[in-house]
Formats: C-alpha cells, sequence, structure tokens
C-alpha cells in the first residue's frame, strides 16, 4: 500500500499544484510540490520503483503455473516424425516440481520397412523433489526472499533520495530568493548613487564641495550600475537552475517570495532515541546486512550435493491410427534417483568466500556509518546555533551601520567631511541590509539540514517549521 501511495502522490500534486506555477508568486512548499511532481527525479524515481516491482514479480512468477506446448516436425532419411502435445508444469515452495500433460506422436516411414504401431499417445504425470540441497521452503524461496529485500532497500535508498531532492530545492529556491533580494538592493544602491551624484554636482556648483567628491560620486555610480548588471545575470542563472530543477517549460512565468520566513526547525524530543530509526541510510545497511545474510545461507547449501528424486505415471496408448492410440489402454510407471551437481565445488566454494568478504565489509562498514551519524547530528546542530548566533549580530550589524551613515550624512551636509565617509557608510549600510537576509536564510538552511541529518526532512516538516514560526509570530 505505501508503495502506491509512492506512485500516485507526485500525481496528485501535480495537479493539485499545477496551476501554481503560472501564478505570480511560488512559495517554498509550492516549489516541493511541483519538483515532488513533474521533475526529472520524481520521474526517474518512479521508473526505479517500477523496476523494482517487477524483479519481485519476476521471482514470485517462478512458482505460477506455467503452460509448455510440445510440438516437433521432423525428416530424416526417408522418416518423418510428428509430435503435438501440451504440458503444464509448476514449482512448489517445498522444492517439488509437478509436470502434467498430453502429448502425441507419429512415425512416418517411407524406406520400405514396416513400422508397427507408429502412432502412440500418452497422459502423464510427473513429480519431483530435490534432496539435500533444494529441500525446504528457505532455500527455494531464497531469489524470491532476496527480491523482497532488494526492492525494499530501493524503496529505502528512493526515500533518502527524495530527502536529498528537497533540501536540494530548498537551496536552490533561496538562491532565487537571495538573488531577487541582492538584485533589489543593488538597484536601490545604484538609486542612491545617483541621487548622491546629483547632490555633488550641485553642491560643487556652488563651491561647497570639490571636484574631487564629483569624481566620487560618479565613480560610485558606474560601480553601482557595474555590480547591478552583474547581479541581473547572477539572478538569471539562479532563475534559470530552479526552472531546470522543477522542470518548468521556457513559456512558463513564474516569480518567488521575496520575503523569508524564519523557520522554526522541529525537533523531537526522543531524537536521540529515534535517531537510527529515522535515518534511512542505517536502515538501508540493515535491509543490506540481512539479505548477506541470506545469500550466506544459500552458498552454504549449495555445497550439498544436488539430488533429485522424480516419480513419474503414465497411460499410454499406441496402434496403426490416432483412434487406436488415445485409448491409453496401458499404464506406466518409474521412479528414479538422479545426481544433478559434480563432485566439483569451486565454483560454490568461492560464492561462500566472497559473501563471508562482504559480511566482513558490511561490519566495517555499520561501524563508520554509526560514527558519521552521530558527528553529522552533532555538528549539523552546532551549525544552527552558529547561524543563530550570526542572525543576531546581523542585527546589530545593520543599527550600526543605519547610525553610522545618518551621522556620515549629517557631517557630509555640515561640511564636516568629504562623501568618501558618505559612500563607505551606504556600502556598509547596503551590505548589512543584506547580510541580514544571508545570515536568515542560512539559517533556515541549516535547520532543514538538520532535519535531513535526523533522516525526518520532507515536505509535511517544513510546512510544520513554518507553521511553528506563525504561531510564535502571533503570541
Amino acid at each position: 500500500m505505501r508503495n502506491r501511495i509512492v506512485l500516485f502522490l507526485p500525481l496528485f500534486l501535480f495537479f493539485a499544484s499545477g496551476v501554481r506555477a503560472n501564478n505570480e508568486n511560488i512559495g517554498l512548499l509550492a516549489a516541493i510540490d511541483i519538483a515532488l511532481a513533474q521533475s526529472d527525479f520524481a520521474h526517474d524515481l518512479q521508473e526505479d520503483i517500477v523496476l523494482s516491482k517487477m524483479g519481485v514479480a519476476a521471482a514470485e512468477h517462478r512458482f505460477d503455473t506455467k503452460l509448455v506446448p510440445l510440438s516437433n516436425i521432423g525428416y530424416t532419411q526417408g522418416t518423418g516424425s510428428q509430435q503435438l502435445g501440451m504440458e503444464f508444469r509448476k514449482e512448489l515452495k517445498t522444492g517439488a516440481s509437478i509436470s502434467y500433460g498430453v502429448v502425441g506422436d507419429r512415425i512416418d516411414d517411407n524406406s520400405g520397412y514396416v513400422v508397427e504401431n507408429p502412432t502412440s499417445a500418452k497422459a502423464y504425470v510427473r513429480i519431483s523433489q530435490g534432496l539435500f540441497r533444494r529441500w525446504g521452503v528457505k532455500y527455494n524461496l531464497v531469489n524470491l526472499s532476496a527480491a523482497e529485500l532488494r526492492d525494499k532497500e530501493k524503496a529505502i535508498h528512493a526515500e533518502r533520495s527524495k530527502q536529498t531532492f528537497v533540501l536540494n530545492v530548498v537551496q536552490k529556491y533561496y538562491d532565487v530568493v537571495q538573488a531577487k533580494q541582492l538584485l533589489k538592493k543593488t538597484e536601490k544602491a545604484l538609486e542612491r548613487s545617483r541621487e548622491h551624484l546629483d547632490s555633488a554636482k550641485a553642491r560643487q556648483a556652488v563651491g561647497l564641495v570639490s571636484k574631487v567628491d564629483v569624481y566620487r560620486a560618479e565613480l560610485a555610480a558606474l560601480d553601482a550600475e557595474s555590480m547591478l548588471q552583474n547581479q541581473q545575470r547572477q539572478k538569471r542563472k539562479a532563475v534559470d537552475s530552479f526552472r531546470e530543477l522543477l522542470r518548468l517549460s521556457e513559456d512558463t512565468l513564474f516569480s518567488v517570495s521575496g520575503m523569508i520566513v524564519q523557520m522554526t526547525p522541529v525537533v523531537s524530543e526522543s531524537w536521540e532515541e529515534d535517531l537510527f530509526k529515522t535515518r534511512l541510510d542505517w536502515q538501508a545497511h540493515r535491509v543490506r546486512a540481512e539479505l548477506n545474510k541470506l545469500e550466506i545461507y544459500k552458498a552454504q547449501q549449495d555445497l550439498t550435493p544436488d539430488v533429485g528424486l522424480s516419480f513419474t505415471l503414465e497411460r499410454k496408448g499406441e496402434g496403426e491410427s490416432i483412434e487406436e492410440a488415445v485409448t491409453l489402454d496401458q499404464t506406466n510407471w518409474s521412479i528414479q534417483l538422479e545426481m544433478l551437481s559434480s563432485l566439483d565445488t569451486f565454483n560454490e566454494e568461492s560464492v561462500l568466500i566472497r559473501k563471508k568478504i562482504d559480511k566482513a565489509k558490511l561490519r566495517r562498514s555499520k561501524e563508520a556509518l554509526s560514527r558519521q551519524i552521530k558527528r553529522e547530528v552533532s555538528e549539523a546542530f552546532q551549525d544552527l546555533i552558529a547561524e543563530e548566533n550570526d542572525y543576531q549580530i546581523s542585527i546589530k550589524r545593520l543599527k550600526q551601520a543605519e547610525m553610522a551613515l545618518d551621522l556620515a550624512v549629517t557631517r557630509y551636509e555640515k561640511g564636516l567631511s568629504d562623501n568618501l565617509d558618505v559612500l563607505d557608510a551606504e556600502t556598509a549600510y547596503s551590505e548589512a541590509g543584506f547580510g541580514i537576509s544571508r545570515s536568515l536564510t542560512g539559517y533556515n538552511l541549516a535547520s532543514v539540514s538538520l532535519a535531513y541529518k535526523l533522516g525526518v526532512l520532507d515536505r509535511q516538516w517544513i510546512e510544520m517549521s513554518l507553521k511553528s514560526t506563525n504561531a510564535v509570530n502571533r503570541k
């Protein structure tokens, strides 16, 4: 049921959010919806899941009843033969196989010899059971169990890949938001530079400032214009990258919100106890270890002799015509014991050694993965605290830059300093303003990264983090 939901959820989200792509603004949640519905990653993920399910279905198909036609027509040195029949074959999970069917044979001899009873027919049942190697349900279900474990591992990796993809969408979204904000601030900086240039020219005309102030203002305006062009190019690159990630067509018009809402990361109180349950890469490793255990069992079982025991019961008839043959007036039976494997077990022993080596590697990688998970989570919490401190410092920096700009403008208007102090103060104020946006974005990305490292990142988690922020703001 869960896999069906995975298959149909992107389709539902596509129709639910397809209209949003043509609206003026795309929010963060809408961007995630669109990406999970129609991106190349979403399509690749669905196809991988389908292929994984096909592997399980192929393993299950082994135990389905199969219909096999028995037909043969040949001609050799004046003798012709025909065979026509049908056989049903079924393998059981215990290792037994059952075959039953009917077949008719006819021989036409044109060599001058007389063939007695050229037409024959028979109906038969054949039961075979493997001994030693193929005895028991566990061995005969190894391929099916392995396919189910691989499918489970694939589903876990797919879910982890989806978390990685959501993290990438959030990063690309904030890249566009920051590019849009920086472009707006650059436009305002250019506007201020031009106003300052006009003011410098007017003050120089009446002799209040020197020509040097005008030159400085002109250079500042040129620098602001160059920066605006660079930022316009950076915004186009960010938008194109975001469009490609969401797989939006070139004629789809969209924009993102220019406002960044601070997240409140939702972390469970029992996250330490649940860490190795929520980390999907750890769960995938456990499935892989279980699969290796199954493979070792099969490799050990393959070292035993493959002996087959079969019993056949048939009713047979023969004669000059088909009518005589189909009377099936003869009964035959047979029991056969057959050695199906050779005494050379070199290949089987090699497989067992490889599987044991894989087991040792899995044991070492388990220890390394455990250390990695604990280290990543610890660093994620430290990064979140650092981003929070940086955000608070950015707020203080903006206040100081604003006061410094007011003071520089006042001193310049009173003739106590030149416009160099004003230009420096305006640059510091602009950088401090964008610093708040940058630090806020860093904090949100650190929050999302923390959820990713904890293994709980999805659309619902981001929605809850944004709702928690709104609840805090209302209070």
